[in-house]
């Protein structure tokens, strides 16, 4: 491996080795924060959300590299190693490999600051349901997040731009009926063979397509569990099943929950838990478009939720771009490619150091 190749891999390989299951990110946090160089000072930081900013602010535009610090449990991938041209390990791919990226970058461009003010933003929880975000205090908070001109989520993206993300809709479905016992099934009111009957026409939906900013998105409403039952010689009197909407940018959270409400067969009750909305595409900028030449890019929709939303529902412009695998993202094989850490690097290098409108070379 080349030096720079050595230093991300160590780097990500550091980071996996650090027990970060969300809600338990302690010894990430302080990590992570241990390593972000002189030149940021913090402008935020609290409950699990830590923005750095250039210590000499400067006229040239904020752009801010964003990553989560924690992981979703290990699955006996813990700890990690250096295989094959890849690192493996629990958070590879989603997303220490990206916090790699990002802090290397930060500490390398302390000395040269290029034509861009880089400013860093560290958060945790991310793998925790929307509650549990702890942006929102964030953006109600600081004044310099809010003068960010774009914000780059090193995301599992296999290299390309993702542009927006999908909205996030989660939803119990109960379906009412009548207790009894198991033996005498006629004297009672089965619930979960109203599930049965009342989920099949949900589970046979096609997924929509809908282009927004000449991206494809496909919505789609998933069955994600389903319980009942109180004892084995008793007729349940209620299933209750959790269904998953994932929304593209064309519809408002309003209207991706009456939606929803649609589906909903007669003699059964739906109760919203959470509707985190819909990031919007940004492709059109002169920073995105800088971003997208610095590495030839290829421009994608993001077909899941992220964090995009929280900076374009503001007004702020942000994309997903990162160096970690999409289908190894959560995975007990995870990992990330050397190569791609590699590639993400010298793309954020080259976009951040030149001038905007330069053409690449």
């Amino acid at each position: 491996m080349t030096g720079l190749s050595d230093r991300l891999a160590q780097r990500t390989l550091e980071l996996v080795d650090i027990p970060s299951e969300s809600g338990h990110e302690n010894a990430v946090r302080e990590h992570v924060l241990d390593l972000v160089p002189a030149n940021l000072v913090a402008e935020y930081g609290r409950d699990e959300a830590y923005l750095f900013v250039p210590r000499r602010r400067r006229t040239a535009p904020l752009v801010v590299l964003v990553g989560h610090y924690d992981t979703v449990p290990a699955q006996g991938n813990l700890p990690g190693r250096i295989e094959d041209g890849a690192v493996h390990g629990v958070g590879a791919s989603d997303m220490k490999g990206g916090l790699a990226v990002a802090l290397e970058l930060v500490r390398d461009l302390a000395g040269d600051p290029g034509e861009c003010d880089v400013g860093l933003l560290l958060f945790g929880r991310e793998e925790l349901p929307a509650e549990y975000n702890p942006l929102p205090a964030l953006f109600a908070t600081s004044s310099a997040v809010h003068d960010t001109a774009l914000a780059i989520l090193l995301e599992p993206t296999d290299g390309r731009i993702q542009a927006g993300c999908l909205g996030n809709v989660v939803a119990r479905l109960t379906f009412h009926g009548t207790s009894g016992h198991a033996a005498r099934p006629w004297l009672a009111d089965n619930a979960i063979e109203r599930a049965i009957e009342g989920l099949g026409p949900i589970v046979a939906l096609e997924r929509r397509e809908a282009v927004v900013g000449s991206l494809t998105f496909f919505e789609v409403v998933t069955v994600t569990r389903l319980t009942a039952g109180i004892a084995d010689n008793v007729v349940p009197d209620r299933a209750t099943a959790v269904l998953n909407l994932r929304y593209p940018p064309d519809r408002a959270p309003a209207e991706a929950e009456s939606y929803l409400a649609s589906l909903v067969p007669g003699g059964s009750s739906l109760e919203i838990v959470g509707n985190s909305p819909p990031g919007a595409v940004v492709t059109g900028s002169p920073l995105v478009d800088a971003l997208r030449r610095a590495g030839d890019l290829e421009v994608e929709p993001k077909q899941a939720w992220t964090n995009v939303a929280d900076f374009t529902s503001r007004g702020i412009d942000a994309v997903n771009f990162g160096p970690g695998h999409t289908a190894y993202a959560h995975r007990r094989d995870e990992l990330v490619e050397i190569a791609a850490l590699v590639h993400a690097y010298e793309t954020l290098h080259r976009f951040l150091t030149r001038s905007i409108g330069e053409d690449a070379a």
